[in-house]
């Protein structure tokens, strides 16, 4: 056996083992236990697990305690935003509704009436939850039986459940003469009505725009960096309730290079004079905003300009249908935006409006 961490060993058939302490005889004499699994960190997570006497060793098995091994399991493999959503729709949703329930006793009917009563009344005041919401249960809900099964011998009765069905929203965007006003009125503006252009014509997330350090605006080479993102999260040590959290984008082909347009170099220019890197853009001071006070002033500053309130999401949907509607390549846009892969792109944007379709059809007939 080879050695690798604190009571953790590689048996000679490939499966790491980890010790423990789990009680004492009455002669004082240590008891061990031992958990197995196919990973070196996968069993740490076990040991973890059964230290703390949480890690579910017989059969009947309830919710809530495959929850607590899936969860841990998980916890160095996910963003900590991630982690906390996690705990947070098992508290909010299955904890009093399945939590206690034995795993072998569910049945996907009994699965698939849970999902109806969440879209009925599993909100606040006994109001439904949105289709979204409960999709990202249920999916969740699928993982941590799916884990039951594989680590526990446990059944699976989410393999056949119906995922609710989501209908896309319509896209709301900015039209050419608000693209005009807010251009000029930024332009002339602080710091953060030019974050509201920034994100405009690059396509910045609202919590990247918000971590942006003058660091990472490259004026010389026109292009500014995207490292991290920045966020407000259910603080998981309780007290304050709320923590925020600077952190890396939301996947790793977010992280990304992104060109910065040669008309905003001047105004960029202006502001970046005499500011250390490590201040941040939109507050140029080593303190920075948050989403939700930086969504305020957006409201504000298109209230000042007469414009319709739209989601500040709706500045990167603009520019993606713009870029689309311009014609750039879809794999070029994709890192633009930082998607995962071109499909999300391509399902997302690549949508013709009447207008682009004209112009097919114009340059069809002009070539026949």
């Amino acid at each position: 056996m080879s050695r690798r961490g604190d009571n953790i060993h590689k048996r000679s058939d490939g499966r790491w083992e980890g010790r423990y302490i789990s009680g004492r005889s009455d002669n004082g004499k240590a008891i061990y236990k031992s958990v197995y699994a196919h990973s070196y960190s996968e069993c740490s997570d076990k040991l973890m697990l059964a230290k703390c006497d949480m890690l579910p060793i017989s059969k009947p098995i309830t919710l809530s305690e495959v929850f607590s091994a899936w969860l841990l399991s998980r916890k160095n493999r996910v963003k900590q935003s991630t982690y906390v959503n996690y705990r947070t729709l098992f508290d909010n949703y299955i904890y009093d509704n399945l939590g206690a329930k034995q795993v072998d006793r569910l049945n996907a009917f009994m699965l698939d009436r849970f999902a109806d009563e969440l879209m009925h009344s599993g909100g606040r005041n006994g109001n439904g939850l949105s289709a979204v919401t409960v999709q990202a249960v249920m999916i969740m809900l699928r993982s941590v039986l799916e884990y039951g099964a594989l680590e526990y011998g446990l059944p699976d009765p989410a393999k056949n459940i119906s995922m609710p069905k989501t209908e896309s929203s319509e896209i709301q965007l900015f039209n050419a003469f608000e693209i005009a006003k807010l251009r000029s009125a930024a332009l002339k503006g602080d710091s953060y009505e030019l974050g509201v252009l920034l994100s405009l014509y690059t396509g910045l997330r609202i919590g990247e725009l918000c971590a942006l350090t003058w660091g990472d605006i490259d004026l010389i080479s026109q292009v500014l960096y995207v490292k991290k993102t920045l966020f407000r999260i259910k603080n998981p040590n309780g007290t304050p309730k709320t923590i925020v959290v600077i952190d890396t984008p939301k996947s790793k082909n977010s992280v990304r290079i992104i060109p910065i347009p040669t008309f905003m170099l001047s105004a960029l220019a202006k502001l970046k004079r005499d500011q250390p890197d490590n201040n941040y853009f939109l507050t140029c001071s080593a303190d920075h905003t948050e989403p939700r006070t930086y969504s305020s002033r957006y409201r504000s500053f298109l209230k000042r300009l007469s414009i319709p309130y739209r989601k500040f999401h709706s500045l990167r949907h603009t520019f993606a249908t713009e870029c689309v509607k311009s014609g750039v390549d879809i794999k070029s846009l994709s890192e633009l935006l930082g998607h995962s892969s071109v499909k999300i792109t391509l399902e997302k944007y690549v949508h013709s409006d009447i207008e682009l379709k004209r112009r097919e059809l114009e340059k069809l007939c002009a070539s026949i």
